[in-house]
């Protein structure tokens, strides 16, 4: 167990990421506040990915730390949640490998989620678990401009009168979320039959009575380029053309017996927000 003596541990999983991690790290080290530790762990590279992370540990060897592990092409989840579970912190973010921060991505959304902890004091005076999401801008390879809200395309507006769209929709984007160290307790383990790191968190926080919030600020350049391993795409084509491919057909029964055995959803109910929400503006 790694721990953390900053407030904030930034969790990035890598694989054959050199062509734009430079890019990356060099907008965490250029953050307004620099109180948080990077662990990163490799997925088993063959590229330049870890050569270029090693130029940055020299630089920063007191803010980045290598997690090793004898496990490699785990894939994005499960490597995201290897490191989850192997550092210990009051905040957790992800971090992607091609992407870049603004400034002040740290630190408006830290002032959010301590904002919302403040408020939301449990009994005890204990912290509830808390997920802070932000928007995104969609950009191509080369930082290109493509969409200046990705929050349009998650539907936003209809999450926050209708928060069950966690469970048919993939609302929060895990490069752009902050949570607390009562939303990774509940979090732990990670079930088997999850598919992706951040929905999973999202929903053990929305199912233990915690805090899923979605601020309209972008704090990010969201890459999409012909190497990701998920990216903007899906949310933006058309509802038909999803529910007709085989993989949209996959990703439906696989969360719907997720719901189901993980969160005791019934089918049915399931079945009333796909159809209620999918079409709610």
């Amino acid at each position: 167990m790694y721990k953390n003596s900053e407030q904030i541990a930034i969790l990035m999983s890598t694989y054959n990421g050199g062509k734009f991690i430079g890019e990356q790290l060099e907008s965490l080290f250029q953050q307004s506040v620099q109180t948080f530790h990077l662990y990163i762990r490799d997925d088993g590279s063959t590229d330049d990915t870890l050569k270029i992370v090693f130029t940055f540990i020299d630089r920063f060897p007191h803010q980045i730390t290598l997690v090793q592990d004898s496990a490699t092409h785990c894939g994005p989840a499960k490597s995201f949640m290897a490191l989850l579970e192997n550092v210990d912190s009051e905040y957790y973010m992800f971090c992607d490998q091609d992407d870049v921060w603004f400034p002040t991505k740290i630190e408006h959304t830290f002032a959010q989620i301590k904002a919302l902890e403040k408020e939301k004091l449990d009994d005890n005076n204990d912290s509830v678990p808390v997920l802070v999401a932000t928007d995104l801008q969609v950009v191509d390879a080369s930082l290109n401009l493509m969409d200046n809200s990705f929050n349009k395309d998650l539907k936003i507006d209809v999450f926050r009168k209708h928060p069950q769209l966690l469970c048919i929709r993939h609302v929060v984007t895990g490069c752009t979320a902050m949570f607390n160290k009562a939303a990774k307790k509940v979090s732990l383990p990670f079930s088997s039959l999850a598919t992706m790191h951040d929905e999973w968190i999202a929903l053990k926080v929305f199912f233990n009575k915690g805090i899923v919030y979605m601020m309209d600020e972008a704090t990010i350049s969201y890459r999409q380029h012909s190497g990701n391993e998920h990216g903007a795409s899906q949310a933006t084509t058309s509802k038909l053309k999803r529910c007709l491919s085989p993989k949209w057909r996959k990703q439906f029964f696989s969360a719907i017996k997720l719901l189901h055995k993980e969160f005791k959803l019934p089918y049915i109910k399931f079945i009333w927000y796909k159809i209620l929400y999918s079409w709610t503006r």
